[in-house]
């Protein structure tokens, strides 16, 4: 075997790792643009899908249950229904009551058995303060499951409730949502989901709470829009 022949062999392995090397080193900088890119940009846009200027700035009830906030969501749809016609589906939200009008395939995934009601049921809307509105049906393998607490009712325009699990009702609060119905004068209602976070201290877990903004943005849009298919389809028949 020649001198050439055994350089050219040795040589291979090299150029196969830098050639690894250099793809890893695109592919690194990649995921870095694209997460700066979701951080700045997409982040932002997803918090305040829907929302006007005003919307996003307007003192709310709720509010006050999370003072100082490292994060804080505004989404709105336009409903073509009164609030009278709409407050009743929020009402009747929970996995063994209407359900969550999200994404059922990833809830269902979950084994979570849930079915959106496509009607409004009289014996769900008793809902009061200091209720649970459950998350994960009773029977659920991992309970205690999260859920809502519910803190503030003023039918029909306002419902705040704080996350938290079955078994501990969070004092002081630290995630709202916070549902506002605002009667347009053309009949409609502006329909806005604002969440607050409460700041934990630690700035790197507030900035790492960012990450999950996309899946939660999804479900949370999902929820809102089927609110609104249901409320202006009923709302038609009327």
């Amino acid at each position: 075997m020649s001198a050439t022949a055994t350089a050219t062999s040795f040589d291979r392995p090299v150029v196969r790792r830098r050639r690894w090397l250099r793809w890893l080193a695109w592919f690194g900088i990649a995921v870095f643009v694209l997460f700066v890119f979701y951080l700045a940009i997409a982040v932002p846009w997803m918090n305040r899908w829907g929302a006007t200027d005003a919307e996003v700035a307007a003192q709310l009830p709720g509010d006050e249950l999370v003072p100082v906030a490292s994060a804080i969501t505004n989404r709105a749809v336009t409903v073509n229904a009164t609030p009278e016609q709409l407050y009743p589906w929020i009402v009747q939200l929970g996995v063994d009551r209407g359900g969550m009008y999200s994404v059922l395939f990833v809830e269902n995934l979950m084994g979570l058995h849930v079915t959106n009601a496509d009607t409004i049921h009289p014996e769900w809307q008793n809902l009061a303060v200091g209720d649970f509105v459950r998350f994960t049906p009773k029977e659920y393998a991992l309970n205690p499951g999260p859920g809502l607490w519910v803190r503030e009712m003023d039918a029909p325009n306002t419902l705040v409730a704080c996350f938290g699990l079955e078994t501990i009702n969070p004092e002081p609060c630290t995630m709202t949502w916070q549902f506002v119905l605002t009667p347009q004068e053309d009949g409609s209602t502006r329909l806005l989901l604002r969440g607050r976070t409460a700041a934990s201290g630690n700035g790197f877990l507030d900035a790492a709470g960012q990450v999950v903004t996309g899946p939660v943005f999804i479900m949370e849009q999902r929820m809102l829009e089927t609110l609104k298919e249901r409320a202006e389809s009923l709302a038609a028949q009327q």
